[in-house]
């Protein structure tokens, strides 16, 4: 550049100077700089410096100016995006501010880190991003201790002192070393020191500081504190004395009194003492075992069981005590008588066993069989009929035995349709009722057996991967002993012969998992009759025919198997490329030193042969004297303008080289910031089962394609010296999230 400087300046005096070499040299000289230009058009975003400014712990506050350097304008706006809500604020002029909640990171973790990608453009359209990881420490909750006033010492009595929190839930402790003997401090954060002459005398002279600890009860942070311990030097004057504390009880009628399954709530209040700063507590009562919830604020919740109270004592009392407490170290307390009367409930019914009837027979029936019909309070129960439905000559006693002989029109009736006859059952001695309701039925010498199942439909859908499974009950109008033996048929002989398990002679299940195997082809459906069927000793049989759909089912096992194949394989692909892009970098950064010094070999060995009658007898005059003066000046020009030439046919380009070294680098960037944000975006095996995983993934392929690849030069043959382990992805893509168990490759 000098060169071309000092030329232009010795050729603007030289007479006769063609006009069209003047505009050459000066469109060289611009070209250069336009080169120049180039380079240094990219853009960069520029963070704070020093070390661990992007650490910060829960609770404070990180706040920092984002600057933007390079690019063919300015006016450059910033932005930021990050897969975990973090709540941050990002101006578009750079200025960020975060504040970690205090819940972002748990005390086990100790410190978590969150990856937050940033942007920036400027105003020509030019885009760069560059990710940050920011670390953010667990932080203790600190309690807000208020009314930490010095404990003042009165006399040699007993004295006390509480502290107490603005919120949270704390168990204090002093820390050994620093309490005077004869000083305790209860887990509730009360102070107590009945000091002996000596040390009231000393207090008095030197005042003591004692150091305690606050420890979370739900997090487990641990935070000193300190209270100064001192004597009262006050001298001692008549005062009114304060009111005592009064712990007060609720002011309404039946505060006290609940039945069974209903809820009591009230608050206690109190009233005088040294100061209001009150805490409430029960010393005495089986909070725990019976239920009871009681805060600090007097809040009383209690729903007592159905099982409290005796049915035959009707009421029980419960004896608790509630203290109150204030920070001045008063306290009242008193017991409460909390009166509980017993809730009586209706009997329950479940279903009933058919009554068969015969013809001409005095058929007898015990409603009160099993556990179909049950008192959850244990009370005696009486059996009442409901008259209107009662067929002529049918009677129900008080115990439950319903008796029948049809007459032969009523038999007649009775085998065209069953009759549901419905009857009331009445606990004693409360007369709560229930309606239940049970079906009669003919039955012959030899009827045949009948089945129950459970669910009762015909029709089931499942898929693959669940199972289905029915319960059956089995019962014989002739005795439950005639039943031989029960089975299935099914349309497939796919359904195992162990589906069919049997509890009891009368109780069978029937389980079965078709499986992920169970069709070949996805998106399969068929549906199947299964015929269960039981047989009596005369082979009279009853059957109960379902159908089953069955649908193919995803694997989702060897779904997340494959999706995770897919993340690491298109990972690899990105991760040998780059390490191929880095060896060829290496080449052509030596290539591009060693092509910069020999041009100037070349270039200052050519301008000392350049030759004397270059420039003088095509610019100058006949002037002999004017001519032997430019001849040397004419000829240095004309000898600069032959090894800019030259050096492009002689060796490499250096602009050539830097232009693939600036490819490189470009492509090495865009490789790394976009496999790290394909590597976060899909970490889990549940944000690849959704839609744009396949969709980024050929994005994420479409970069490896390269621009003139004939003119970089790749070997096609080159292999990767690097073996494609888990650690040495996570070494290029930050955010891979290995999972050995679903990749077959052996991590060494």
């Amino acid at each position: 550049m000098f060169l071309f400087s000092e030329q232009i300046y010795r050729v603007k005096y030289s007479k006769g100077m063609d006009r069209h070499f003047l505009i050459v040299f000066i469109l060289l000289v611009f070209s250069f700089a336009n080169l120049q230009a180039q380079e240094e058009g990219e853009i960069s975003i520029e963070f704070p410096e020093g070390q661990k400014w992007n650490e910060i712990d829960e609770g404070e506050t990180l706040e920092f100016k984002l600057s933007a350097s390079g690019g063919l304008s300015g006016n450059y706006r910033f932005s930021a995006t990050s897969e975990t809500s973090l709540n941050f604020q990002l101006n578009e002029d750079g200025f960020f501010r975060w504040k970690p909640e205090y819940d972002l990171v748990t005390p086990s973790q100790r410190k978590k880190t969150f990856p937050v990608l940033f942007e920036v453009t400027n105003e020509g359209g030019q885009v760069t991003t560059r990710q940050v990881e920011f670390v953010v420490k667990n932080q203790a909750r600190l309690p807000s201790f208020f009314n930490i006033k010095p404990f003042y010492i009165t006399s040699t009595q007993q004295n006390t002192y509480k502290l107490t929190v603005k919120e949270g839930e704390f168990d204090f402790s002093i820390v050994s070393g620093t309490k005077p003997e004869g000083m305790t401090l209860s887990k509730e954060g009360v102070f107590s020191w009945k000091p002996s002459a000596e040390q009231l005398e000393s207090l008095q002279k030197n005042p003591i500081t004692v150091e305690f600890m606050a420890e979370d009860k739900v997090y487990g942070d641990k935070i000193p504190g300190e209270l100064e311990v001192a004597a009262d030097l006050k001298p001692e004057k008549p005062v009114a004395k304060a009111p005592d504390l009064k712990l007060l009880l609720p002011n309404k009628r039946g505060w006290n009194v609940v039945s069974e399954g209903n809820t009591l709530t009230f608050q206690l209040s109190a009233s005088g003492g040294k100061d209001k700063q009150y805490t409430f507590n029960m010393i005495q009562g089986a909070q725990q075992d019976m239920g009871i919830i009681f805060d600090e604020q007097g809040n009383f919740y209690w729903t007592p069981s159905y099982d409290l109270v005796d049915r035959l004592e009707e009421t029980q009392t419960v004896q608790v005590i509630f203290e109150v407490n204030n920070s001045s170290g008063q306290s009242d307390r008193q017991q409460v008588d909390l009166v509980v009367y017993h809730t009586n409930r209706p009997p329950e019914i479940s279903d009933l066993k058919t009554f068969y009837v015969q013809y001409n027979v005095q058929n007898v029936y015990q409603l009160n069989t099993g556990n179909a019909i049950s008192d959850p309070d244990n009370d005696p129960l009486v059996f009442k009929p409901i008259l209107a439905q009662m067929p002529q000559g049918m009677s129900l006693s008080g115990q439950g035995e319903l008796s029948w002989k049809p007459s032969y029109g009523q038999y007649t009736r009775l085998q065209k349709e069953p009759i549901q006859l419905e009857f009331i059952v009445e606990d004693q001695p409360y007369k709560a009722q229930k309606k239940g309701k049970v079906k009669i039925a003919v039955t012959q010498q030899d009827h045949p057996p009948a089945i129950s199942m459970v669910p009762n439909q015909d029709e089931f859908s499942i898929r693959e991967d669940e199972a289905l499974n029915l319960k059956f009950y089995l019962s014989d109008p002739n005795g439950d002993q005639d039943i031989m033996s029960f089975d299935f048929v099914a349309e497939t002989n796919r359904i195992p012969r162990s589906s069919m398990i049997k509890n009891d002679m009368t109780q069978w299940e029937f389980i079965w998992s078709p499986g992920y195997d169970f069709f070949l082809e996805p998106g399969m459906k068929d549906t199947y009759e299964i015929t269960f069927f039981v047989v009596d000793r005369t082979n009279q049989r009853a059957q109960r025919t379902v159908r089953v759909t069955v649908e193919d089912a995803e694997n989702l096992e060897e779904k997340d198997r494959l999706l995770y194949n897919q993340y690491r394989t298109g990972l690899i692909r990105i991760w040998n490329l780059m390490e191929q892009l880095k060896d060829k970098q290496k080449e052509l950064q030596k290539e591009y030193k060693k092509a910069k010094k020999t041009k100037k070999h070349r270039a200052v060995t050519t301008a000392s042969l350049g030759a004397i009658t270059g420039l003088s007898p095509v610019v100058l005059s006949d002037n002999q004297d004017t001519q032997k003066y430019v001849s040397g000046v004419g000829g240095t020009t004309s000898m600069t303008i032959g090894s800019l030439e030259a050096s492009n046919v002689i060796g490499k380009d250096p602009s050539s080289v830097f232009e693939k070294l600036s490819y490189i680098t470009q492509k090495l960037n865009d490789l790394e910031t976009q496999g790290n944000v394909f590597a976060g975006k899909y970490a889990l095996s549940n944000s690849r089962r959704s839609g744009g995983f396949n969709e980024d993934l050929k994005k994420l392929i479409v970069l490896i394609s390269l621009k003139d690849v004939t003119t970089l030069e790749l070997d096609a043959t080159w292999e990767n010296p690097k073996k494609p382990t888990d650690k040495n992805i996570q070494d290029t893509f930050k955010d891979f999230n290995p999972d050995p168990e679903k990749s077959s490759i052996i991590n060494e």
